[in-house]
């Protein structure tokens, strides 16, 4: 009856443990407790032997009369749910592989195995491609020899945390917490900076966690457990022959912060270990091994329990170099959001290196999930594009690019739009005169907010790219007068202060247009006489057409000056040609361009009655047509006073 309970009681443990079980006694089983780059382990330990001995003859033990302390070896490579490494028992006559992995697969948002959840996955591989014979050694003429051989031991373990998250206080406290003060950087922030001689090895998982799962080779055993409970098992220990058989595993592990305490079971062997972690990349480890020695059995002799004390040191090997940051055990829920900012804690944590109890981590008005999901910005800069905007105002204040330092791409960034010229970031040209903001400001040096930067009644598009005038200057030519009355009042030449050339300055001239004495205010003495010929510039064509240019208007100009200031006055226009090409061509070309000068005095209202139009081809030249300057001069148009009835006004 007795020992029925004891069965049970003993069958229930296997499913209240947590880790699974010992690869060798300086090596507590935390599997789910991973680092975040590449890393070396070493570790070292000494043990006392149990006291007694095994006979591979009568397959019996016998009491060991010599005491002996015991050494091993390991070192292990080891990155994220992944450990490779070799073990030696008596250095160098026989060093075996052992292998860790914990493997992790996620079923739609739930993720199980790794390091991330509170059910958890171990493989383990141990005394790898070894002898009949490498048993656990224990010194000189001594093994730990149960029926079945070590060799190629198996384990798989399935571990559920019986903790609960912290809520968002205590997360930020433990954070803090683990915030070595020698760090460059918070490790909310990102990764230890290399050579910064901080280190974070800390896990969130307090409290106990249990598990059960299965062992061969080393976790095979013949006690009460392993007879009654053994799975698959075709071993002869007789014929040395077959597959040893699966034997229950199972732990129950409690951990407060750095402080770990485990008890386990492993096939026969009951174990029981305290590891104190983290004192600057240095775990201590030590423990009592087979605990079950402290009952006698009557198939065995006297033995008991074994006592240990073992070292690991943990290097930096590859990546960030000699900081690290042990996330733990499902730090929080998967699905947890502390902050509500979009994001869960595991994402702020390991993928953004954003603080899970703010919702605004860098205070730019922008919650972290927002920058990450819909905006695209840097959750801990406050301005992505480095504009001199904060990634808040840009998006809902100005309606900026966060991402772009020149929303409109005109040249200026959005922050100096914004706080220097004031000009409209989201508008290449602000003031819509026809130049960009960047050219008004750098190149032209007007005003970006006004058309009109002098006030003078033109654009400045008008007087830069039309009128070639200042747009900085209300009178370009410093005659007195403004450039908008010179163009469209007097006619006269914003740019010549005496458009005439008669000596007064077009503000002081009453006749700006026809050259007068001084004494005269600047008009004729005489008027003009009929049959008179005006003397004015040439009235320039585009080649073979009668399409006026440019530079006509000028004339034309004083031409409408004067036949404002003489209503009683009619002229002929008569169009000439040089002999190039045939003489009807020629007269059709002259006509037409006689005609588009009366156009353009009756579209300046002057009426048609005034003027009269002919064109005389080239019948009559004023000069040679045999060279290139004699044909120009023979090609132009010829302004004849037919009648005068003096009424000026």
């Amino acid at each position: 009856m007795i020992r029925t309970r004891i069965v049970a009681i003993l069958f229930a443990a296997l499913w209240i443990a947590a880790v699974p079980a010992r690869a060798q006694f300086m090596d507590l089983r935390t599997p789910f407790e991973r680092f975040d780059d590449y890393t070396l382990r070493i570790g070292w330990g000494v043990s006392s032997p149990p006291n007694s001995q095994w006979d591979d003859f009568t397959h019996s033990t016998a009491p060991v009369v010599a005491k002996q302390i015991n050494f091993n070896q390991y070192i292990a490579f080891e990155y994220g749910q992944f450990e490779f490494g070799l073990m030696s028992y008596v250095f160098p006559s026989d060093i075996l592989p052992f292998i860790t992995w914990n493997p992790q697969f996620q079923i739609d948002r739930f993720v199980v195995g790794g390091d991330s959840s509170r059910i958890s996955l171990s493989i383990r591989g141990e005394n790898l491609f070894a002898k009949n014979d490498a048993n656990e050694y224990l010194g000189d003429g001594q093994a730990d020899k149960s029926i079945y051989p070590d060799r190629n031991s198996l384990s798989f373990l399935m571990t559920y945390w019986l903790g609960h998250p912290p809520d968002s206080s205590d997360y930020g406290t433990l954070l803090r917490e683990a915030t070595a003060e020698d760090m460059t950087e918070d490790v909310t922030m990102g990764p230890v900076l290399p050579g910064s001689g901080g280190e974070i090895r800390y896990s969130t998982r307090n409290g106990f966690s249990v598990g059960a799962g299965l062992g061969n080779g080393k976790y095979s055993g013949s006690g009460p457990i392993s007879r009654y409970l053994d799975f698959f098992n075709s071993y002869n220990v007789n014929t040395d022959k077959g597959i040893p058989g699966f034997n229950p595993l199972a732990l129950v592990r409690y951990r407060m912060r750095n402080l770990i305490a485990q008890l386990d079971i492993a096939g026969d062997d009951v174990n029981f270990g305290i590891v104190l972690r983290n004192l600057k990349h240095l775990d201590i480890e030590t423990g009592l091994l087979r605990l079950e020695h402290a009952f006698p059995r009557s198939s065995r002799g006297p033995h008991r329990p074994e006592a240990y004390l073992s070292m690991s040191y943990e290097l930096g090997f590859i990546g960030k170099g000699t900081g690290f940051y042990e996330y733990g055990d499902a730090v929080l829920d998967q699905l947890a959001d502390s902050d509500g900012d979009g994001l869960t804690d595991i994402e702020e944590i390991m993928i953004y290196h954003t603080d899970p109890n703010n919702p605004d981590t860098d205070g730019d008005g922008l919650s972290d999930g927002d920058e990450v999901r819909i905006y695209g910005t840097d959750p801990l800069n406050p301005d992505t594009d480095g504009d001199g905007l904060s990634d808040g105002d840009e998006v809902h204040k100005y309606h900026t690019n966060p991402r772009l330092a020149d929303t409109d791409g005109d040249g200026i960034s959005d922050g100096d739009e914004v706080l220097k010229y004031h000009t409209d970031p989201l508008k290449v040209d602000t003031d819509g005169d026809g130049i960009s903001d960047y050219d008004e400001i750098f190149k032209y040096h007007t005003d970006p907010l006004k058309k009109d930067t002098d006030g003078d009644g033109l654009t400045d598009y008008e007087e830069i790219f039309i009128y070639h005038t200042n747009p900085l200057l209300k009178d370009s030519d410093g005659d007195g007068i403004s450039d908008y009355d010179e163009i469209f009042k007097y006619h006269t030449d914003p740019l010549n202060p005496d458009t005439d050339g008669d000596g007064v300055p077009d503000g002081e001239d009453e006749c700006p247009l026809e050259p007068g004495p001084k004494s005269n205010h600047g008009c004729p003495e005489v008027p003009y006489q009929v049959g008179q010929r005006l003397d004015l510039p040439r009235i320039e064509f585009e080649t073979g057409k009668s399409d006026l240019l440019l530079q006509s208007f000028t004339p034309l100009n004083q031409l409408l000056g004067l036949m404002q200031k003489y209503s009683g006055t009619k002229i002929s226009i008569q169009g000439h040609t040089d002999n190039t090409g045939d003489s009807v061509s020629n007269e059709r070309l002259s006509i037409s361009r006689a005609n588009s000068v009366r156009d353009w005095l009756v579209q300046h209202s002057v009426s048609s009655t005034r003027l009269d139009t002919r064109g005389y081809g080239q019948t009559r030249p004023i000069t040679t047509n045999t060279t290139d300057q004699g044909r120009e001069t023979n090609r132009r148009i010829e302004f004849i006073i037919i009648e005068n009835k003096e009424e000026k006004k």
